[in-house]
């Protein structure tokens, strides 16, 4: 392949990627490296910079674990790309990866935090600052750079620079008998090595900014891993860009373990916001809605005796005709009606045994109780009753039903 077809293509790339800027507004500086960002640190560049570099292949995205990808791999010269802020896998994953480059693969794995239960299978530790560290040592926004050996260059820029974070981590140990350094940092630092393992080679790298739209678009950056590339398999079988890990920020506790849900959501940081985002709202409806809710009694009128009311009615009726007759008729025939219910006595014959047991039940003196008869059979021997005589029939019956046994 012509390099110099290849870098100008490269540089129209970028180009129209640097003419995409947002005016000024505010920021983002999310690590993502995601292979469609193109944020400041997506992976956008570094994924056309790999895809120039095979044009005439095509680069499968992988979203899954290494174990799950490499369960149905069964390739000897193909190479595995990841690029992502921390490289955390479990056993299995380890693992895979190893007898992956074991029968000749490739693997390029740029993270700042690679994970030591891998690290530790080959012989290598690593130093990893985080952003706070940073931030407490005074080394932010700075001119920093990063350098490759000269067997990796194919061009006259040995150094690459960039106002930022510096590149501070590196490897502290490595295994001299199968490892060979490949790039340092501004202190001299190795901060990218090569690993024999088996037929194949790992490429570790302990610093995905080197690989971002940021530091790639920055002059002629973009050299700084369009070389390393370069270097990698001539003719892969295939090439996978593995976009799982750079979204997985923890470690799971137990990888001998099939992972929880609460893992499951760590590895997707979209759902697992609108998980907790949809928790909270749950939460707060429950908490404002907590309180039983109770419908309003309504007022129950109570009921009315209607008994009461139709007579009240009709007497009014009769007291506006002037009808004392028949006022009289009924208040005698109501009185005896109660005294039948009440006493249980015979109304029909009125004499001195029925007025003198009714005395004695009623509590009302005998004299009392036989005027009052005697003023009813008055009554209602008459045709015409006056309103006094009424008034003094209606007193009688009264002071009767005052009595009391």
């Amino acid at each position: 392949m012509h390099k110099c077809i290849k870098y100008i293509s490269v540089i129209c790339l970028l180009a129209a990627l640097h003419g995409c800027s947002d005016g000024g507004r505010n920021v983002n500086l999310r690590e993502t490296y995601d292979y469609l960002d193109k944020r400041p640190f997506g992976g956008y560049v570094a994924y056309h910079l790999l895809q120039n570099s095979y044009p005439e292949k095509t680069i499968q995205v992988k979203t899954n674990s290494f174990a799950n990808t490499a369960a149905w791999i069964s390739d000897t010269a193909s190479v595995y790309i990841n690029i992502s802020r921390k490289f955390y896998v479990d056993e299995e994953d380890a693992l895979a990866l190893l007898d992956y480059v074991y029968k000749g693969n490739t693997a390029f794995i740029a993270a700042a935090e690679i994970d030591t239960l891998f690290l530790g299978k080959l012989f290598c530790e690593q130093v990893t600052f985080s952003d706070e560290q940073q931030y407490i040592n005074n080394s932010f926004y700075v001119n920093t750079l990063t350098e490759l050996v000269p067997a990796l260059r194919n061009s006259a820029d040995s150094q690459y620079q960039y106002l930022y974070l510096p590149f501070s981590n590196y490897f502290s140990k490595i295994n001299d008998s199968y490892c060979r350094i490949a790039g340092y940092n501004a202190k001299k630092q190795a901060n990218f090595i090569v690993f024999f393992w088996g037929k194949g080679r790992f490429y570790l790298h302990c610093d995905p900014r080197a690989f971002s739209n940021y530091f790639l678009l920055h002059k002629s950056n973009y050299q700084y891993a369009a070389q390393p590339f370069d270097v990698l398999p001539a003719n892969p079988e295939h090439i996978f860009w593995d976009d799982h890990y750079n979204s997985l920020l923890h470690r799971r506790s137990d990888s001998s373990k099939a992972s929880s849900f609460f893992d499951f959501m760590a590895e997707h940081p979209p759902l697992n916001t609108a998980f907790w985002i949809l928790s909270w709202l749950l939460a707060i409806y429950i908490f404002l809605n907590g309180k039983r809710r109770q419908r309003i009694i309504p007022v129950i009128k109570p009921v009315q005796n209607s008994s009461v009311a139709f007579a009240e009615a009709i007497g009014g009726l009769y007291l506006k005709e002037k009808n004392n007759k028949t006022i009289t008729d009924k208040m005698i025939s109501y009185f005896n009606d109660s005294v039948r219910t009440k006493y249980f006595l015979n109304t029909s014959i009125i004499n001195r045994d029925f007025l003198t047991s009714l005395s004695r039940k009623s509590g009302a003196p005998f004299d009392k109780t036989e005027i009052l008869y005697r003023t009813m059979q008055q009554l209602s021997g008459m045709a015409d009753i006056s309103d006094s005589q009424l008034l003094d029939l209606n007193d009688q019956i009264q002071k009767f039903n005052q009595y009391k046994k």
